[in-house]
């Protein structure tokens, strides 16, 4: 039950453990387990996350301190505290160096103990807090960072809206530079996990001999190199959100595992035996076509379809025009920001460059193309066409769109009236080979109403047409 932290008692005065277990199980609500030795509370460790150990300094075999180092070992960030009842603190205080919180002498009243524990949990939970929020400073993954004003983005916000609150696992498609990223965290913010972490891996750009180790963990001498228990990025995400990108690259052997995990909500570590169980949301992307790979035996059709809950497909940029003005007011105004330079614009002429790209690395294209104008505008305050890269640079700035860019100054109507006409002309010219009978046909023009219109945009004797 995610909110419920899980403690280790280790005692071997029976009385004094299951009364301990019984208070903090009973009446604070947490998921107790026991131990009678050092060297059972090891195993318990081993086969279970637990947030917070309580051992008695002196044990039967391995003494309190010992079990501490194993367990500080395998869980660095487990919060240890030791009970001592030998007329002297020193063993407890030198515990305390090698890494426990806190220690609590005998005799005590159970709510002491109690106590303490919620101090370190809310120390923890700061100290968590603090290390999270610096690491998403720079980001807000709410709706509102999410730029787009076109059908289609809009039918995507309202379907991320719906689905946040739920835990079902969502599989977002798009092209590479799409947004894929900014969505799933999108759903997790918007969730009831978003005060919990949500993990990110990127299934392509990390080997298979490690993929595995990364996702799931490993234990202390599972390969060459593992000299401590690592917990991966599911046991990191326990409670919170996972994000797997391009989830097609996995291995059919990764594949297996991860179906378990999403069946039966655990694994186990590499090299261990033991299963781990966790509470995560999974939220699944992919640049590739998972439905063609399934027909193809390249991904596994039950994997696909226990992802595939609620798919999200991000469309192109070139298939949501109409968002580029916005999107490049956004990155100009990021990139001055950073920069701390006087807020440019884009001009005109510029802009129906970017409006007439295809765009085939999309939004992350589009940024990186507007924080190099940003960086070679200089003093002036327009952005040129000469500011872009050159394969911008070379697109027709006079294609006949199905979105019009107005920018705040305005247009000239005539003007681009004229090149709209211009360009229609010549397409179909160029289509109908330069024949001025076929070209009229194929504008439901009048050949002469064509040949008027040739001159008057001085354009008859520019071309070699019959």
């Amino acid at each position: 039950m995610p909110g419920r932290e899980n403690i280790l008692v280790v005692d071997d005065e029976i009385e004094l453990r299951e009364a301990i277990a019984a208070y903090l199980n009973q009446e604070e609500g947490y998921e107790v387990q026991q131990a009678s030795s050092g060297e059972e509370g090891l195993e318990s460790l081993k086969k279970n996350v637990f947030d917070i150990l309580i051992t008695d300094m002196k044990l039967p075999g391995l003494d309190g301190n010992a079990v501490l180092q194993q367990a500080l070992a395998i869980y660095p960030e487990i919060i240890g505290i030791i009970i001592t009842g030998y007329g002297t603190v020193e063993s407890a205080v030198q515990a305390m160096k090698s890494g426990a919180y806190d220690y609590i002498a005998k005799p005590f009243q159970l709510i002491e103990i109690s106590l303490l524990i919620k101090q370190a949990l809310e120390r923890r939970r700061l100290k968590e807090e603090n290390a999270y929020l610096k690491t998403q400073l720079k980001e807000k993954y709410r709706f509102e960072s999410i730029i787009g004003n076109s059908q289609p983005m809009q039918d995507i916000f309202q379907l991320v809206e719906t689905i946040a609150v739920t835990n079902s696992t969502v599989l977002v498609t798009g092209e590479t530079g799409t947004g894929k990223e900014l969505i799933a965290k999108a759903i997790h913010f918007n969730s009831q996990r978003k005060d919990q972490k949500i993990v990110s891996i990127n299934c392509g750009a990390i080997p298979e001999t490690l993929l595995e180790s990364e996702l799931f963990g490993h234990v202390k001498g599972a390969f060459t190199g593992a000299h401590h228990t690592r917990i991966g990025k599911f046991e990191q995400a326990h409670r919170g959100s996972i994000f797997l990108d391009e989830i097609g690259n996995m291995s059919p052997s990764l594949q297996v595992k991860l179906l378990r995990v999403l069946q039966e909500r655990e694994f186990e570590r590499v090299g261990g035996t033991e299963p781990v169980k966790v509470d995560v949301r999974i939220i699944a992307a992919t640049s590739a076509n998972l439905k063609d790979m399934v027909e193809r035996n390249e991904f596994r059709s039950d994997l696909y379809y226990r992802l595939n809950v609620i798919p999200i497909h991000l469309p192109s940029l070139k298939d949501r025009r109409e968002d580029i003005p916005l999107l490049t007011k956004h990155f100009i105004k990021k990139y001055c920001q950073n920069s701390n330079l006087e807020l440019k614009t884009m001009s005109q002429d510029a802009m129906k460059l970017l409006m007439n790209y295809n765009w085939p690395g999309n939004i992350r294209q589009l940024e990186n193309a507007i924080e190099r104008a940003v960086a070679l505008v200089g003093t002036r305050n327009l952005m040129l066409s000469s500011d872009l890269p050159s394969e911008i640079q070379k697109t027709n700035a006079n294609l006949f769109l199905s979105e019009i860019y107005i920018p705040d100054e305005g247009v000239n109507f005539k003007i681009e009236i004229s090149h709209v006409e211009k360009e229609l002309i010549l397409q179909s010219l160029k289509k109908s080979g330069g024949n001025k009978k076929q070209a009229a046909k194929l504008l439901n023009l009048k050949r002469t109403t064509l040949i008027e219109k040739l001159k008057r945009l001085n354009l008859l004797d520019q071309l070699n047409v019959d």
